[in-house]
């Protein structure tokens, strides 16, 4: 690997969808009739309470951790592999379904088989048909029992690409010895050259399952969507005490997870949640990860050429954080059905000193010629972060302006990301961005200060960004965002003019975008913090020096819903309780209107008038 951060190597494998041979490491399955190859969280904390105190394209090659396929099935022994004795059985799939990286032409499905029921010799079916009886079959095919034992902790991703056809609901379900698992609904992209009419995304981040219950999940699985679009932070990589039952021990007996084992165990966790199997099992799911999946606020030390982090007690052991990548990776490929770049290698391990040449996480989906969403990785290439080491991200802004050749993404996906978004004939430009990319600066201690974790601590290469959407006048830009524990909806500028006053001399530059925050689902945000009474009075003093964000708001949890048609996109910010796990419903807080050809919003959910941010000025 490169000395160099910002000469950052990513892979440069095609971004064409997969299919035909199976690539390394992808568990696939032969079909009927032919091939199937196709903790607390001090970081975000001290940001938001230094906030509060101041006032203020395509589809990649598959997953797995085995390189196994499956022996040609004739149709009797796939159909004696699909008898039904039961159906619903959880003692079977405990863990229920999910579904996720979509393609034109499939899908992958998941699920695990329960070690007690788990024989080592009986084949696992997976049927997907149009009907929810199954009548009008689709694809049906099996899994050899290698394939999901205990190397891979019992799961199972099968890959259906190729079996499908464009722009369509599914029903599906996987069958072990006579158990049916539950069933369920998955959904294709459509052609890249169609022009559908519309796009409806649920947007996730930040599930802490320590922190409260997962409600906003079960409303998700009650939305009209066409996928589950998560911004990261699946799972936390903490144990401890949890509000009511929702303590976690992890198996070394450590705080923070060391091992593979620690990983698998937090996975199993958090989808024993109900709310959370649900939303899984109800919507195709398209995930990136952020910091949470491995260990909180890591970058890539390039001095050391390993990971590192100041939160884990072992975050400056080049080798043990090696390791734990290993580990913390290859879990996520076990749990995670995201249709990615994983290589493991013969031994089906991941070599510890080549992570940024066989893993890549960075892709783009194309939903006909209505959107292309950008899924960027901004944790396995960013260089060292203004004041790492320091008790949090929150850097002055001095101190976060140093080291002009910082980078976030890594010099490889930062021009694969600028190719893609300038070059896009798409209608609807979406980034699925995992830290705000707007600015957010504070005053604290007559200090200006900013969250040197997201993209305020990578202001040139943010500027090079939207300096290269400017130039391109790419219109409709959206930036969908997680990380914060916070709603926020705001514009992307070509310039936030950071100073070094609290003057509220920023928002200069032009306008390339929006950007819109998806809240935490369950993560302790600023006012469970109890830093504030309420947000009113950090809406007052972030907009006093940030203008260009028309609202933010952290005292609730929730999810959004981003609407994409011709004219617009509509953003929906809904909360819910996360202090039960009763059945409880969904209030709406805000709603934003952006009509295509303008980077304008407009509050449309029938409150007080539009947001009071006026920072930055239309792109010519």
């Amino acid at each position: 690997m490169p000395e160099d951060p910002d000469g950052t190597r990513a892979s440069t494998s095609s971004d064409e969808p997969s299919s035909g041979d199976g690539p390394d490491g992808r568990v696939t399955s032969r079909a009927e009739g032919g091939d199937a190859t196709r903790e607390d969280d001090p970081s975000r904390r001290s940001v938001l309470a230094a906030a509060g105190a101041a006032t203020l394209g395509g589809a990649l090659s598959a997953l797995g951790a085995g390189d196994v396929t499956a022996a040609r099935l004739d149709p009797d022994a796939t159909a004696e592999a699909l008898a039904v004795e039961r159906t619903d059985d959880a003692s079977t799939f405990p863990l229920s379904v999910a579904s996720g990286g979509p393609t034109p032409a499939g899908v992958l499905l998941w699920t695990r088989v329960a070690p007690d029921a788990y024989d080592g010799e009986t084949e696992l079916g997976v049927e997907v048909a149009e009907d929810e009886s199954f009548d009008r079959t689709t694809y049906r095919g099996t899994v050899p029992p290698e394939a999901f034992g205990p190397d891979r902790d019992h799961t199972a991703t099968v890959d259906v690409d190729g079996e499908l056809g464009p722009d369509g609901r599914y029903f599906y379900r996987f069958v072990y010895d006579g158990d049916a698992s539950e069933v369920g609904r998955c959904r294709t992209l459509p052609e890249a050259d169609a022009s559908p009419e519309s796009l409806r995304l649920a947007v996730a981040s930040c599930n802490n399952y320590r922190h409260g219950y997962f409600g906003a999940f079960a409303r998700v699985a009650e939305e009209e969507a066409d996928f589950l679009l998560h911004l990261g932070d699946f799972i936390y990589e903490t144990g401890g005490e949890g509000v009511g039952d929702r303590s976690i021990d992890l198996p070394s007996g450590d705080e923070h997870a060391r091992d593979l084992a620690d990983y698998r165990h937090l996975y199993r966790t958090y989808r024993s949640d109900a709310d959370l199997r649900r939303a899984l099992r109800s919507h195709t799911m398209i995930h990136v990860w952020d910091d949470h999946e491995i260990v909180d606020d890591r970058w890539w030390d390039y001095d050391a050429d390993a990971p590192a982090s100041a939160t884990h007690p072992r975050g400056d052991d080049p080798e043990f954080m090696r390791d734990l990548y290993v580990d913390g990776i290859r879990a996520y490929t076990e749990y995670v059905p995201a249709r990615i770049r994983y290589d493991p290698g013969g031994d089906d391990e991941l070599d510890p000193d080549a992570l940024h040449e066989d893993v890549r996480l960075y892709r783009s989906l194309r939903f006909g010629d209505l959107a292309e969403l950008f899924l960027t990785d901004q944790r396995l290439y960013r260089s060292t972060p203004p004041a790492a080491g320091d008790a949090g991200p929150a850097a002055s802004v001095e101190t976060a302006a140093e080291e002009p050749g910082r980078t976030m993404l890594g010099s490889d996906q930062r021009e694969w990301l600028l190719e893609g978004m300038t070059g896009s004939d798409a209608r609807w430009t979406l980034w699925g961005n995992e830290v705000l990319a707007s600015a957010f600066r504070f005053v604290s201690d007559a200090e200006v200060r900013v969250n040197a974790d997201a993209w305020d601590g990578y202001r040139e290469e943010r500027q090079r960004i939207t300096a290269a959407l400017a130039d391109a006048d790419v219109e409709n830009v959206v930036a969908l965002t997680g990380d914060m524990h916070s709603y926020l909806a705001g514009y992307l500028l070509t310039d936030y003019g950071l100073g070094s006053t609290g003057d509220g001399a920023t928002g200069t530059g032009d306008r390339v975008g929006v950007e819109f925050m998806a809240p935490a689902v369950s993560s302790d945000n600023l006012v469970s913090m109890g830093d504030l009474p309420d947000s009113d009075t950090v809406v007052a003093g972030l907009q006093a020096v940030n203008p260009h964000v028309e609202w933010f708001d952290s005292s609730h949890w929730g999810y959004a819903t981003v609407a994409v048609s011709r004219d617009e996109t509509v953003y929906s910010a809904y909360a819910v309780d996360r202090t039960t796990d009763a059945p409880g419903g969904a209030d709406l807080l805000r709603e934003y209107r952006v009509p295509a050809g303008t980077p304008e919003m407009e509050r449309v959910d029938g409150g007080d008038g539009a947001g009071t941010g006026t920072g930055g000025t239309e792109g010519e």
